[in-house]
């Protein structure tokens, strides 16, 4: 297998390993079953670290690229659509230059998902950089600025997403918003004439039904597993049906709330739907910063940008109360984005915009989201550990290893609303999975969605231990 590898490009050698064979599968020069050299031996033959390759193959294989069998070896996964890709994408090169409240009561251990450390915003960095702008910016930078956003900090986070994601984008794709569900509100807006429906996961965030039904949209689920979205009941799509689908709601990296990342041959199936009929796809990149177990995943957009419009935000990275967010959309829908989001709010504060560019372009954001990352990850343990001690093996563990919250379940157990009425009294709040449910068929009644990156290690124990006692005493 013929790798070329270059040094002193700003990207990993373990990124180029996974963009090149990922490209070869794409390509369909690897094809299913076709065996791959071994960490080992493609390392020597590259002449790099066994742990560089290491790293590239247990991407490809969390992505469904590959598969391992006992005694075989790794080999390229079934399922998997040849597709043409433009020359230079295998190596990107750097671009140039409705649910629970919103109110955490005191004294009860709230295992409330999405919301983030608050107590370590970098509150000093960001109150220099906010008055440094305020300073320092021109008279004309306080007129009104461009509906799609700051162009500084569009630049920002086009190299950004390429650093940290290998995502090739101009930054002119790059619309600003005041946070994710004013995106998906404008995407919903702009698609409205499309189709009446929108086709989600099962089960799904609360907030984005109120979002679509507010527009005016119908919802179609298809249940999610522990891959994501299963996206063979596309299959029993009529013709007529399928029309209908203005966009299909997805969150590939780790789906909300059950933390399964999309496999490569499910995102194919859903590009291939969208493409077949017409549809957008609307990628909610939702906490793929917090990703424990290897490297970033690739993103949906990454195989069809013109087919998906990819939202972000930074109300999980840094705080929800910076309402701040960004969409790539495709290059036909960016002039009616900007006159949709003119008509909305004008524009974005443009201080905060400014402000934000130069905590990116400094490396505030990666620094913090490293730090950040550990902390998460400690507490995950500390959960986890507590779960074990508490429980043992009366507990199964659901998702990947990622993200601000984990499910647990609990078999033999249903969580009623009297049973969760009870257990707050005792002093712990806690959401069933089975409240995101479209069709409430009672399969997720056993399961629990507890977040941890608010928590102390000491409430996360002791939140823990009132759950057991809590459902002793049922």
């Amino acid at each position: 297998m013929w790798l070329e590898l270059r040094t002193g490009i700003g990207v990993p050698l373990s990124r180029q390993v996974y963009e090149q064979v990922k490209a070869l599968i794409l390509r369909g020069d690897l094809k299913a079953e076709e065996k791959l050299p071994s960490s080992r031996a493609l390392g020597k033959d590259l002449g790099i670290a066994r742990h560089t390759v290491l790293e590239a193959y247990e991407q490809l294989l969390a992505e469904g690229y590959l598969e391992t069998r006992h005694g075989s070896g790794t080999r390229v996964a079934h399922g998997i659509a040849a597709v043409m890709l433009k020359p230079g994408t295998a190596v990107p090169l750097p671009a140039q230059r409705r649910p629970q409240a919103h109110v955490i009561e005191t004294g009860c251990v709230n295992f409330r998902s999405g919301i983030p450390a608050l107590e370590n915003f970098p509150q000093k960095e960001w109150g220099r950089l906010y008055r440094g702008i305020c300073e320092s910016l021109p008279g004309r930078a306080f007129r009104y600025s461009s509906p799609g956003g700051v162009w500084e900090l569009r630049e920002a986070i086009a190299a950004y997403l390429f650093r940290v994601r290998g995502i090739r984008v101009p930054p002119e794709r790059v619309m600003i918003t005041s946070g994710s569900t004013q995106g998906l509100r404008i995407v919903a807006g702009l698609l409205r004439g499309d189709g009446d429906t929108v086709l989600v996961e099962d089960p799904v965030h609360t907030g984005l039904l109120e979002v679509v039904a507010r527009a005016g949209y119908a919802v179609e689920g298809l249940r999610a597993d522990e891959r994501g979205m299963d996206t063979s009941a596309l299959e029993t799509f009529n013709r007529e049906k399928a029309a209908r689908i203005a966009f299909a709601y997805v969150t590939p990296s780790h789906q909300y709330p059950l933390g399964g990342v999309l496999p490569v041959q499910r995102r194919q199936a859903l590009i291939s739907f969208a493409q077949a009929f017409g549809c957008r796809i609307v990628e909610d990149d939702y906490d793929s910063e917090f990703r424990y177990e290897g490297a970033p995943l690739s993103s949906l957009y990454e195989l069809a940008p013109e087919t998906v419009v990819y939202l972000g935000s930074f109300s999980k990275i840094l705080a929800p109360a910076m309402r701040l967010g960004f969409a790539i959309v495709p290059e036909t829908l960016q002039e009616p984005w900007r006159r949709e989001k003119l008509y909305t709010d004008v524009h974005t504060d443009a201080l905060s915009q400014h402000a934000l560019a130069a905590f990116i372009s400094g490396g505030g954001l990666e620094r913090h989201i490293w730090k950040m990352r550990k902390l998460y990850q400690r507490k995950r343990a500390r959960l986890l550990q507590s779960l074990v001690r508490h429980f043992g093996d009366r507990f199964e563990l659901r998702g990947q290893a990622a993200g601000l919250h984990l499910v647990a379940a609990f078999p033999g157990v249903v969580f009623t609303k009297e049973l969760l009425a009870r257990l707050h009294q005792r002093g712990v709040s806690v959401v069933p999975v089975e409240a995101y449910s479209l069709c409430r068929d009672g399969a997720h009644g056993h399961e629990l969605i507890l977040g941890y990156a608010h928590l102390s290690e000491e409430e996360l124990d002791r939140g823990v231990e009132l759950l057991k006692e809590g459902l002793a005493a049922c």
